[in-house]
């Protein structure tokens, strides 16, 4: 019996994404605003490596600028820096008078013509702040994105939170919405000049415009930025965070924090966080929702922690790490795509706080990290700690090999997650270059401080997970 399907074509288009993220020939890097000059950053530089062992160069432009203002040679075995100007240089931090308006000679990009793929790690600080920020290259580049940080409850003078939006193509249109209303914007020289409802911007290539919410100007700046909805009709990189933030209601302890996300359409669902060194109160994941009805799962439960709708966020209890020791881990599962930070630290003191801009996990994160440079210096001066390690349980440990400035480093035992299969690791005391080689997935992030300074960093990739497509013509039979 021969059976016969008319009218039937199957096709399948399996498309699987594999950019290394932060590992990539383009960098737009937005300018930020601290409250005022030095309070945050003073001192800050960028610092370039590659896995590439042939150096090559890279260019450097500013704002609109088409010629380059410097060129900086990269390979693995020599790393590069870029040195910048102190403070409100108008190029990655703007004064009062450049924020709330278009800009066009601020924002860095970083190109190699040659097509090398490398990494932009930003670091910054004063005399009792620090922070950094990793470019995501290609990958930060989209079209709808969920403004990001930490809720800013300290009690002083000198907190408040930011936005950076830099566009790729002339003609673009940006709006920036979802906000509470009762939120209160920099304009110029008037802290809370900007009080619509909705900010709608044109930029054209190269040119960038910094939203300020000072903590201290309306109670809805404690936390009504966050998630708020950021659209372009072409392509954009923002940065968001704290300069600076504080964590306790009542107290004046605060750090600088802050990270560039990707846009909404590559964030995922599983999530794995490995604790830094502070305590529950330092150390918490927040979820920000990008579709209603959102529910969080925490290490494998099957009853959510709460449930929240597109543009809420929720902070996960610092509790529910695996432990309260430096290189425990918790698993986040949402029920829908969600944008997950984290908020962690490099000592037990609460003014030593960071933040991260998580990758979901999958099989498609890269094998290898070569490499964060100089990992100890923060422009100049000596910071300590070490790095996190994410990797597959069917990794096996000795396949998975940390090397700094002084050669092979020890890892030490895993702690297994609940719920996905990951393990963490926190290696310390590195030095110098340091490279993670696996023969399976992995995820970096590393954690540093210097007195009463902390800092943090995520050098992992946002692959995203296959994407599969299938269309079916015809009848809708299936042989």
């Amino acid at each position: 019996m021969i059976k016969k399907y008319s009218l039937l074509t199957l096709l399948l288009f399996l498309f699987v994404h594999t950019a290394y993220s932060q590992l990539s020939d383009l960098h737009y890097l937005p300018p930020l605003k601290q409250i005022n000059n030095n309070q945050a950053i003073r001192q800050q530089a960028f610092y370039l490596s590659s896995p590439e062992a042939i150096a090559f160069p890279v260019q450097i432009f500013q704002g609109t600028g088409t010629v380059p203002i410097a060129t900086v040679i990269v390979s693995n075995g020599s790393p590069g820096r870029y040195d910048l100007a102190d403070g409100d240089n108008n190029i990655t931090l703007v004064t009062n008078a450049n924020t709330g308006t278009v800009l066009s000679n601020s924002g860095l990009r970083f190109f190699a013509p040659g097509g090398q793929k490398f990494y932009v790690n930003y670091r910054g600080r004063s005399s009792a702040q620090a922070t950094s920020l990793t470019s995501k290259g290609r990958q930060a580049l989209g079209l709808k994105f969920k403004w990001g940080g930490i809720p800013n409850r300290a009690n002083n003078g000198n907190l408040t939170t930011t936005l950076g939006i830099m566009a790729t193509e002339d003609n673009t249109s940006v709006t920036i919405s979802g906000y509470d209303p009762d939120c209160e914007f920099r304009l110029g020289n008037a802290a809370g000049g900007i009080t619509s409802n909705t900010i709608e911007i044109t930029l054209n290539a190269g040119q960038s415009y910094v939203v300020e919410a000072l903590k201290n100007q309306t109670n809805a700046n404690i936390d009504g930025w966050l998630g708020a909805t950021i659209t372009a009709d072409k392509k954009i990189a923002i940065s968001n965070g704290g300069l600076n933030v504080g964590i306790r209601t009542g107290s004046g302890s605060r750090d600088a924090a802050i990270d560039q996300p990707v846009p909404q359409n590559i964030v995922g669902r599983d999530y794995v966080f490995v604790r830094g060194n502070g305590t529950n109160e330092t150390e918490f994941p927040i979820i920000i929702g990008t579709q209603n009805g959102t529910d969080i799962f925490v290490n494998g439960s099957t009853t959510p922690i709460a449930t929240i709708n597109d543009g809420e966020y929720f902070e996960i209890p610092g509790s529910n790490y695996s432990s309260g020791n430096i290189g425990a881990n918790m698993t986040v599962i949402t029920s829908k795509e969600a944008y997950a930070y984290q908020c962690l630290a490099g000592s037990s003191g609460i003014q030593t706080i960071g933040l991260n801009f998580i990758a979901p996990v999958n099989c498609l994160l890269p094998d290898n990290l070569s490499n964060i440079p100089d990992i100890r210096d923060v422009d100049n001066l000596n910071f300590t700690g070490g790095i996190t390690i994410l990797a597959s349980t069917a990794t096996p440990n000795e396949n998975i090999i940390v090397t700094d400035g002084s050669g092979i480093v020890a890892l030490p035992a895993p702690i297994n997650a609940s719920g996905l299969p990951w393990k963490s690791f926190f290696v310390s005391n590195l030095t110098g270059n340091v490279s993670v080689q696996s023969t399976g997935p992995i995820a970096v992030g590393f954690i540093g401080v210097n007195s009463n300074a902390g800092i943090a960093g995520y050098f992992s990739g946002f692959d995203t997970v296959p994407v599969v497509d299938l269309a079916i013509t015809g009848g809708g039979c299936l042989p």
